[in-house]
C-alpha cells in the first residue's frame, strides 16, 4: 500500500507540473563579456528641430539569448537630455558586423516626460548564437534628416580641429 501511495503522489506531482514546464521565458541573460560593444554614434548624438535640442550621452547594453531559437537579443538603455519634455524623438539602434555592415536595425519614437531621461528601447535580434553576427557591435543615435546629419558632421569636425 505504501508503494502505491508514492507512485500516486509522484504521478500527481508530474501531472500538476507538466503544464508549467512549457511556461516561462525562453530568454536567458548573457554574460556582459559576451555582449557586443555599444556606442552612441558621434554624428547622430545630437538632434535639433524648431528650437528644440536633444542630446544622447550614454548607451548601455543588456544581451539575451533565446534558448528556443538561438537568437541573440539586445536591449539598449539610453540616457540623454532634451530642452523641452514631451517632444517626439526618433532613435535607432543598429548592429554592425566586423565589416561595419548593418546586420540588424530597429527604430523607435520616444517622448521623454522629463528633460533628463533614461529609458530602454525594445529588445531586437542582433544575431545568432555561434554565428559571425554574434561578434557584432551596436550603435545608437537619433534618426536625422540629411541637414541635421551634415550639421552634426560639421560640429564633430570642428571638435577635432578639422577644416570644413
Amino acid at each position: 500500500m505504501r508503494g502505491k501511495n508514492k507512485i500516486t503522489f509522484f504521478a500527481l506531482s508530474v501531472s500538476l507540473m507538466a503544464p508549467l514546464m512549457g511556461c516561462g521565458a525562453s530568454l536567458d541573460k548573457v554574460v556582459e563579456d559576451q555582449c557586443p560593444r555599444v556606442d552612441v554614434l558621434v554624428t547622430a548624438d545630437s538632434w535639433q528641430q524648431g528650437g528644440v535640442t536633444a542630446q544622447l550621452q550614454l548607451a548601455q547594453l543588456t544581451c539575451f539569448i533565446d534558448s528556443k531559437t538561438d537568437d541573440l537579443l539586445a536591449e539598449v538603455k539610453v540616457r540623454g537630455s532634451v530642452s523641452q519634455n514631451g517632444v517626439s524623438l526618433p532613435l535607432f539602434a543598429a548592429a554592425l558586423n566586423t565589416k561595419d555592415e548593418i546586420v540588424a536595425r530597429t527604430q523607435v519614437e520616444i517622448s521623454p516626460s522629463e528633460t533628463d531621461y533614461s529609458l530602454s528601447l525594445p529588445k531586437f535580434v542582433y544575431g545568432q548564437k555561434a554565428a559571425e553576427t554574434a561578434k557584432a557591435r551596436v550603435v545608437v543615435g537619433f534618426v536625422l534628416t540629411p541637414e541635421q546629419l551634415e550639421a552634426n558632421r560639421r560640429r564633430f569636425a570642428k571638435q577635432l580641429g578639422l577644416r570644413d
